[in-house]
């Protein structure tokens, strides 16, 4: 079998339409997300916030989301995936418009509990009916195609972030006036992903009863749910490291935005891989592996002397922590049933996102009391601990393949 990289890329015409609708409406929302990953903390910090109240601003998008992601899959599984997702994308809209027009405090706040609804009212769902449009003998280059064209369109608005300096530097502009760009680029994403989203067919009419928890996959969904300690550290470095960088080596946006954008190309190369390498040493394997070797490489990063060196164990890192994302995913989706998918998915998202929404405001708070590389040894170690688990769960599971 050969690596699929090529092959799956150029087999996205082949897809049901629906599906590739889907991918559409994700790679408009991954573009605004990439310059949103890479500017918005720098941005926040540029215009007065110190490194508590970034955290803060970072967690409550998580936060509220992780509060109301399970009966927001429970009422998804009850009346349809498609109409949660366009209301996800009213809402964040909504946040987007704020952020155009103010960086005041309790306005950035509000915006944050908007975008929180959003992901909410999106994440499971989308999953849920993405797998609707699959079936198993291409649910796993679907998804990973989704994960690779995606991520190569985030990485392009991650270099459209570099922007802003340039507006500063050329046209005299303030900061705030010189990142509204950024955020009208976010507001028309917003329009035109609801736009396709209006335009995909569901077939799947929903079940006729309100779950709070699901009957026949919970077993698996409880061990999944062990995964929460990545969850919270990823939230106490991962969200931060622009931040990092920019305090770390005095670097700005116009050169972040390159080194993230290339990191997010190699992650969704990588993605595009892990089938292949899934179907060599075992999902189980591949998980362990990449996500051991991305750990070692993390706590490396805080000793290292130059930004370009950092910047590369941050493109290896991510590629390596992410590459099995997909493979995961399609996983999930398949030995779930139809009716239950969207409230496991928000499930197993919860008892991550969980802990995720605390990490930022705790990595923030390390940052503010000096301890500027302190987060990475916390992180490292609750990821050693999450993979250990993860191993010990599973590592005598054999998946069910149809």
């Amino acid at each position: 079998m050969e690596v699929p990289v090529l092959k799956d890329i150029l087999s996205f015409k082949t897809f049901p339409k629906d599906a590739k609708n889907l991918i559409l409406s994700s790679v408009v929302l991954s573009f605004s997300m990439g310059f949103m990953y890479v500017d918005f903390p720098v941005y926040l910090s540029q215009v007065g916030y110190n490194a508590y109240l970034i955290g803060i601003l970072l967690s409550v998008p998580t936060f509220i989301g992780a509060l109301l992601m399970i009966p927001m899959g429970s009422l998804s599984d009850r009346f349809g995936r498609k109409r949660f997702i366009i209301i996800a994308r009213a809402f964040s809209f909504s946040g987007a418009i704020i952020y155009f027009f103010t960086y005041q405090f309790y306005f950035i706040l509000f915006a944050g509990i908007l975008q929180g609804i959003a992901f909410a009212n999106s994440s499971s769902s989308f999953t849920a009916l993405m797998a609707e449009k699959t079936e198993s003998g291409n649910r796993n280059v679907i998804f990973a195609s989704n994960s690779f064209i995606s991520g190569i369109f985030m990485a392009i608005g991650m270099i459209i972030g570099g922007i802003p300096p340039y507006l500063q530097s050329i046209y005299h502009m303030n900061v705030f006036n010189s990142y509204r760009i950024l955020f009208l680029i976010s507001i028309i994403g917003y329009l035109l992903s609801t736009v396709i989203i209006i335009n995909v067919k569901e077939e799947y009419r929903g079940t006729k009863k309100t779950r709070i928890f699901p009957e026949k996959s919970k077993s698996i969904i409880m061990k999944l749910s062990v995964l929460g300690l990545i969850g919270l550290g990823a939230g106490v470095i991962v969200r931060l490291f622009p931040y990092w960088f920019y305090l770390k080596y005095g670097i700005n946006v116009n050169v972040l935005g390159p080194i993230f954008a290339i990191s997010q190309i190699v992650t969704s190369f990588a993605t595009m891989v892990s089938p292949w390498l899934a179907s060599k040493m075992g999902e189980i394997k591949t998980i362990v592996f990449t996500e051991a070797l991305s750990v070692l490489i993390l706590i490396t990063m805080p000793i290292l002397p130059f930004y370009y060196l950092a910047g590369i164990f941050l493109i290896t890192r991510n590629a390596l922590m992410n590459m099995s994302g997909p493979i995961m995913t399609s996983f999930t989706m398949s030995i779930i049933p139809p009716e239950e998918r969207a409230l496991g998915s928000a499930i197993i998202q919860f008892f991550d996102a969980i802990p995720r929404s605390f990490g930022p405001a705790l990595g923030g708070y390390f940052i503010y009391l000096g301890f500027l590389d302190l987060p990475f040894y916390f992180t490292g170690t609750l990821y050693a601990i999450s993979i250990f688990m993860f191993y010990m769960f599973f590592k005598n599971i054999k998946f069910k393949r149809e």
